[in-house]
């Protein structure tokens, strides 16, 4: 399990890896994802007191590592995708901005263009990297969601950090961070940056059915992909890995 020995503050933190983590086969982190669900009071998540529940659920201790390669794909990906940061990482963050919308907690996902590198024409939170202007890893955050979707930083709350979670096809080391706004926002995505948004309600990834696997070619290489299935929007890789994390600490509520 990653684990960050400082904050996530220029400049880049030291990480230390727990040697009694195994990361199991793909069938077995599979049944390990949906279990977690299954044995557990599936109560439907409501808007009420969530930013104080969000934030004291944060600050019992983070799930970790282990429950975001929940989402992971084969022991092949394990295998040839460094899971530490080298020398050369970068820092990034991306927002996990909530809201109250119909007696639940929605949320909102980006569908990055087509391009030319390794996310394009992704499902993502809005994010990117460290600037030297940004004074801390949640002002990157919230910069980077006002740059592409238009979002006001002074409206959001920060509610916490989730564990940082390193990217090797573009090292990046990655904070989800967590915030609230009190109402739906009103979003002007930048169409340089933003194809279009998925608005989500967050309970329809807390079933065993969200979790879909199918094949996908990386860089070359056909692998099995861990994804949640959002009305037909393919959520995988990073973004879904720390959503697995987000969703994990709202079943202590």
């Amino acid at each position: 399990m990653l684990r960050p020995m400082c904050p996530l503050t220029k400049p880049l933190c030291t990480f230390v890896v727990q040697k009694n983590i195994k990361h199991k086969g793909h069938k077995g982190r599979t049944k390990d994802a949906k279990e977690s669900r299954e044995n557990v009071d599936m109560d439907k998540i409501n808007s009420a007191n969530f930013p104080e529940k969000l934030k004291a659920a944060i600050k019992q201790g983070l799930p970790g590592s282990q429950v975001q390669w929940m989402m992971a794909s084969s022991n092949r990906m394990l295998e040839d995708f460094p899971l530490t940061p080298g020398p050369d990482a970068r820092v990034a963050a991306v927002l996990i901005l909530l809201w109250p919308e119909k007696d639940s907690v929605h949320t909102v996902f980006m569908k990055r263009p087509d391009y030319t590198g390794f996310h394009g024409g992704q499902i993502s939170f809005p994010g990117g990297k460290q600037e030297p202007s940004d004074e801390n890893i949640i002002r990157t955050a919230f910069r980077e969601a006002e740059e592409e979707m238009g979002i006001n930083p002074s409206a959001i709350e920060n509610l916490g950090l989730l564990t940082p979670l390193f990217i090797p096809v573009s090292k990046m080391l990655v904070t989800a961070v967590t915030a609230w706004i009190p109402a739906k926002p009103v979003f002007r995505p930048d169409p340089a940056e933003v194809d279009f948004l998925i608005e989500a309600d967050i309970n329809e990834f807390m079933t065993p059915s969200a979790i879909k696997t199918k094949p996908m070619e990386i860089r070359g290489g056909v692998y099995e992909i861990r994804y949640f299935d959002y009305k037909g929007h393919v959520i995988w890789g990073a973004t879904s890995m720390m959503l697995n994390e987000l969703l994990e600490i709202l079943r202590r509520f």
